[in-house]
């Protein structure tokens, strides 16, 4: 009856709503490749891509992804894979990062044409010659940026530039010939907090801050390594 055909439709649109918010891929062995547009609040996204050669997102097709109150985790197992995305807006939202195997990249541009304030992003990666590439706030103003680093190997690349209101970055690294380059601008109030534990790691930290203040507590326990630090007014 009429009741009826009513209340299946309601379920039906219900399952529907829920389905556009959550999303959840699993990808095997390799070649597998993911591309994703996503706009809308309260997405919730995991993606687990399993072998080698796995890619989300291209450097002329990223994933993109827009809208508050966001929550993506993206797991990668193996070797060469590749994650590219672009967070054109994600204020208030979550998104963590694993990589576990060998000569992994990913390239993420964050915030550069809307509002990304207080996003918390986490990057984890146990393996070896693994390069990140990390822009936060290149064109929108943003507040609250934290971002949380944990690598595990040799010879792993970072290089991080927050253009962020109050970038706050926690570091992690254990291993040798870790290169970690990370630069941070504007009137700020910046903070990096990084232990760094191996032999030969290069680590150099740009701040640049008109008018409040940079902080940087660095406990290094290594051998033939070599850091830079400079913090100025301008110019940096």
């Amino acid at each position: 009856g009429t009741s009826t055909t009513q209340a299946w439709e309601k379920r039906m649109n219900k399952i529907i709503g829920l389905f556009a918010i959550v999303l959840s891929f699993t990808a095997f062995a390799g070649n597998n490749d993911l591309y994703i547009t996503q706009t809308g609040t309260g997405l919730t996204l995991t993606i687990d891509q399993i072998g080698a050669t796995n890619t989300v997102g291209t450097s002329g097709a990223r994933a993109t992804l827009s809208g508050t109150s966001m929550t993506v985790d993206i797991d990668q197992i193996g070797d060469t894979n590749s994650f590219l995305a672009s967070i054109l807006q994600g204020n208030s939202s979550s998104w963590t990062w694993r990589v576990t195997g060998d000569s992994n990249t990913g390239t993420f541009a964050v915030g550069a044409t809307g509002d990304v304030q207080n996003s918390d992003f986490d990057y984890i990666t146990v393996g070896d010659s693994n390069t990140f590439s990390w822009t936060q706030g290149a064109a929108a103003t943003a507040t609250g940026g934290n971002q949380d680093f944990a690598i595990n190997g040799t010879s792993n690349a970072y290089v991080g530039t927050c253009e962020v209101v109050g970038c706050i970055n926690n570091w992690t690294i254990s291993g040798n010939s870790n290169d970690i380059t990370t630069t941070q601008t504007g009137s700020a109030d910046h903070q990096i907090t990084a232990t760094l534990t191996g032999s030969s790691n290069t680590v150099t930290i740009d701040q640049t801050d008109t008018s409040s203040t940079n902080v940087v507590n660095l406990i290094s326990t290594t051998t033939n390594g070599t850091i830079d630090v400079d913090q100025c007014a301008s110019g940096c």
